[in-house]
């Protein structure tokens, strides 16, 4: 039998000063009416434990108990912020090597981001970015890395020419084409799983506002009717993914225009559920 990892011991202070009321609470309260105040800390808490027995992390002494983990790290700090290892190499969650963090810092923070360059403005893109940008999945960036395509063909989502072996290829055959779909719905399933572990925004694909925030170089020339266009033909393949009432209101606004009847039977459910809520 394996023995179980152990943890080093780490300095008491993490460089911060925890807000006096959170050290009243972890002293006068119970640890249902702890839990039950700071609700997101204890999620991220219980979260973490879970990964010791999933994952293999390493978990401090004195982060086992919820209001030791709070005195030591702190509430949330703002809203969408998660707890982050500073660095990624190193297992253990203990004092001095967490952090809360934004989706931002995270995503530049993980271990396997890759950056392109891209040729005609010099600017550089992670993948988190571009799988934002581009509304596809992470996983879907670094297999265009793999197969070859260069960073100017993955920042702008198309190869520049196919290859000539790949023109002469025949048509895929029905079970092929089932197959393709599978790996599709697989990839975006794992894009808005990913999203949501990151604490990123639920977006289809990004905002015409940020496109043409972040991009402009290469978006300033498309209109909104034509974005609409894109966004509609996107849609059917992110439909059954996404959590409507998380989107940003823009895009609900578009999807209840493009595609009233799911928008309908979203409402229509959400108001069975809340009327069920009333009976009990």
């Amino acid at each position: 039998m394996s023995k179980k990892k152990t943890s080093c011991r780490a300095p008491e202070k993490i460089g911060k000063t925890i807000d006096p009321r959170v050290i009243i609470d972890c002293e006068t309260l119970s640890k249902m009416q702890l839990r039950k105040r700071y609700r997101h800390e204890a999620n991220t808490h219980r979260n973490m434990l879970t990964r010791e027995k999933r994952h293999g992390a390493v978990i401090h002494p004195d982060f086992r108990e919820f209001s030791s983990f709070l005195l030591r790290v702190g509430p949330v700090p703002a809203l969408g912020a998660t707890l982050d290892r500073i660095d990624n190499a190193d297992p253990e969650y203990a004092p001095g090597k967490v952090r809360w963090a934004d989706k931002r810092t995270q995503s530049n923070n993980k271990s396997d981001t890759l950056v392109f360059y891209y040729s005609r403005t010099n600017d550089t893109y992670t993948v988190f970015r571009l799988a934002k940008l581009q509304g596809v999945a992470p996983t879907t960036i670094r297999k265009r890395k793999e197969r070859g395509w260069s960073d100017d063909e993955i920042i702008e989502g198309r190869r520049a020419a196919l290859a000539p072996q790949q023109a002469l290829m025949p048509s895929p055959r029905t079970a092929s084409s089932r197959w393709a779909r599978d790996i599709a719905f697989q990839r975006m399933a794992e894009r808005y799983a990913s999203m949501r572990e990151n604490g990123e925004p639920e977006e289809v694909i990004a905002t015409y506002e940020c496109l043409m925030e972040e991009i402009p170089e290469h978006f300033s020339c498309v209109t909104r009717q034509q974005y609409e266009r894109k966004f509609a033909k996107l849609w059917p393949q992110h439909r059954p993914h996404v959590i409507f009432d998380k989107l940003p209101i823009v895009q609900q606004q578009l999807i209840e225009k493009i595609d009233p009847d799911y928008v309908a039977k979203v409402r229509a459910r959400e108001s069975f559920c809340y009327a069920v809520k009333e009976d009990i």
